[in-house]
């Protein structure tokens, strides 16, 4: 129960998710945790129900803006009188962004997919010796590829880059409580991953069929992925970017066409 609160809330309620000893910290709220427990045991353990009913409520709607009063009272959030903010990991990072350009795989089950990876990144670390051991990674192709990173195979000696970046454990001991770090590199991932590049594009040319006029479609694209209006000077902000990119790339067509050609998904019809 703590784990799927942390999940949703970015801190459990106990904030020691990986100890509940005497080393831990005490429960913030141990009465809440306690019922949610027990409900959770009296409706047969159904995490739906669970995801649902947390969802739901009023604590886990609530808007992330703090006023200097809540700072001031409670600023690590403790009382939960606002929603906490926390990164996702980098399994969820690559899924949202399949789900929004409308590219991920829903199914459920099977065997481990292998989406994109610098090439002979394998050979690297395989001495190929032992002939049995393949040191050549074959990309998957189709809707393979778009498969929930639940399912991206895991070289122990080389775990997937992309989740690497994003602060994935090695899985070489349980990590429950992953570490969190912001860095230049993971920026650089999100603007120039071959997964998200390809991604964009797919969503761009989704929106740009849809006859939208230049205001229109960047409120679309914006609420599509941050769930959310933006506000005025967001959209002053992008809307100089959007008519800036369009500039570069009308006086620049070919590097307009190459950035299309990002992976495997097919191209719409669109004017490049």
């Amino acid at each position: 129960m703590n784990r799927i609160w942390a999940l949703l809330f970015g801190d459990g309620l106990v904030l020691t998710t990986e100890d509940f000893g005497i080393q831990g910290s005490l429960p913030l709220h141990p009465e809440l945790l306690d019922w949610l427990a027990k409900d959770f045991m009296e409706h047969d353990w159904d995490i739906q129900y669970l995801l649902k009913k947390i969802m739901l409520s009023a604590t886990y709607q609530q808007s992330s803006e703090i006023t200097p009063e809540l700072k001031s009272a409670d600023p690590e959030n403790k009382l939960l009188a606002r929603a906490s903010r926390f990164r996702m990991t980098g399994e969820m990072i690559r899924d949202y962004m399949l789900t929004t350009s409308g590219l991920l795989n829903p199914e459920i089950g099977g065997p481990s997919v292998k989406p994109y990876q610098p090439e002979d990144l394998w050979a690297e670390t395989t001495s190929g010796v032992n002939r049995r051991v393949s040191t050549k990674y074959v990309q998957d192709t189709g809707d393979k590829l778009y498969r929930r990173s639940l399912y991206t195979l895991w070289k122990r000696t080389l775990p997937p880059p992309s989740m690497t970046i994003f602060d994935a454990p090695t899985r070489d001991f349980c990590e429950v409580r992953r570490q969190k770090t912001n860095t230049p590199l993971q920026a650089l991932a999100l603007q120039n991953d071959e997964q998200i590049l390809e991604a964009a594009r797919v969503l761009a040319q989704k929106m740009v069929t849809e006859n939208q006029d230049e205001a229109q479609l960047i409120q679309n694209v914006f609420q599509r992925i941050i769930v959310c209006q933006p506000k005025e000077k967001e959209l002053k902000v992008l809307t100089q970017y959007f008519t800036d990119a369009t500039r570069t790339f009308k006086n620049n067509k070919e590097n307009a066409i190459k950035l299309l050609k990002q992976r495997a998904y097919k191209n719409a019809n669109t004017d490049p």
